[in-house]
């Protein structure tokens, strides 16, 4: 009986010292700084490929700390060197008939500018010949007054009609020379445009071409996938020989650099947190030690606390979102570590 009785004793002084240390805590938090618990996130980055190929080497294991840029995978890229090598021939073949259909066009337009000229000079002999003509037929006319008043022989009149007759023969044939250059001209212009347009087209497939060669080449990148941001890799979901399709996720990253955390203010706190406002961070893994971080957001609606608190009087409170960001360039704080976080200067 009295060992049970020693033995209530005990137990009774235990929970006594259990609810003085719990009241100390309470009283502590309630005149404390404002804030709240939270777990360390970063930043989820999956390095995934855009083509179907073989992956040919891995440079990089869980665990190894990556830079943007830095090359993680290598894909067998065989088929894709072979595409660009025939887009580039095509471009350059595409390029040479641009070349031929300008120096074609350009001949055709120098044949046409010619023939233009041409047709001006056989219509500038047609005005000569009829003014000569003109001047034949006001010859003509008075030699026949002079033949009929006998002052002239009809030698001199038979020799007049023949001047005026060569002229019109003349004329006639100038006009029909003029008209053959007028054809011809026309079908030079015409063959010009021809030329142009086939200029035109042969520009289409450059660019067309140029276009397919950018592809290429894309396709050839893509078979090396490089590190998108400064992180750590978490995951290596595949290995070299396996196949790849388009959209597979070969490695899991996360950037923990600006490592982040979230925690929750009630109403009464809210006051203490604003954007870029400092917040001290400590973390279970690095007992002792504070790490400073900035507010970043604040959530401008309220919420019901998470579900993680267990008592219903917290489940009821409504809180506020509040995102804290910490430097961590040296990757101490791990995605998934729980922290307490203090706003500074919030004492309460």
């Amino acid at each position: 009986m009295k060992r049970a009785l020693i033995l209530i004793g005990v137990l009774a002084v235990g929970l006594l010292v259990a609810l003085v240390l719990r009241v100390r805590h309470l009283r502590a938090a309630e005149h404390g700084p404002a804030g709240g618990s939270g777990v360390i996130e970063g930043v989820d980055v999956n390095v995934t490929s855009r083509i179907a190929a073989r992956i040919t080497k891995v440079n990089v294991r869980e665990g190894d700390i990556v830079k943007q840029g830095d090359l993680l995978v290598e894909l067998d890229c065989t088929d894709g060197e072979a595409a660009l090598i025939q887009a580039k021939a095509a471009l350059t073949a595409a390029q040479s008939n641009v070349q031929a259909a300008q120096a074609t066009a350009s001949s055709a337009l120098q044949n046409a500018s010619g023939g233009s000229q041409n047709i001006s000079a056989a219509k500038s002999q047609v005005d000569v010949l009829k003014a000569q003509e003109e001047l034949a037929r006001v010859e003509l006319a008075r030699t026949e007054e002079l033949v009929k008043s006998g002052t002239l022989s009809q030698s001199a009149l038979d020799e007049a009609r023949s001047k005026d007759l060569a002229l019109l023969n003349q004329i006639a044939e100038q006009n029909s020379r003029e008209s053959m250059i007028k054809n011809q001209t026309g079908a030079l212009s015409a063959s010009s445009a021809g030329a142009k347009s086939q200029t035109a087209a042969a520009q289409d497939n450059v660019t067309a071409a140029t276009a397919a060669v950018a592809r290429a080449e894309i396709s050839v990148d893509e078979c090396k996938l490089l590190a998108p941001r400064n992180a750590m890799v978490v995951t290596r979901n595949l290995e070299p020989g396996e196949a790849v399709q388009p959209g597979t996720n070969v490695l899991a990253l996360t950037d923990v650099t600006e490592a982040r955390t979230r925690f929750y203010l009630p109403n009464a706190e809210l006051a203490a947190a604003a954007p870029g406002r400092k917040a001290s961070v400590v973390a279970d893994a690095y007992p002792g030690q504070t790490f400073e971080g900035t507010i970043f957001y604040v959530s401008p609606r309220a919420e019901f606390t998470p579900r993680n608190v267990q008592t219903r009087e917290d489940r009821e409170r409504l809180v506020y979102a509040v995102e804290v960001r910490i430097p961590n360039a040296d990757m101490r704080l791990r995605s998934g570590m729980p922290v307490e976080v203090a706003i500074e200067g919030s004492w309460q």
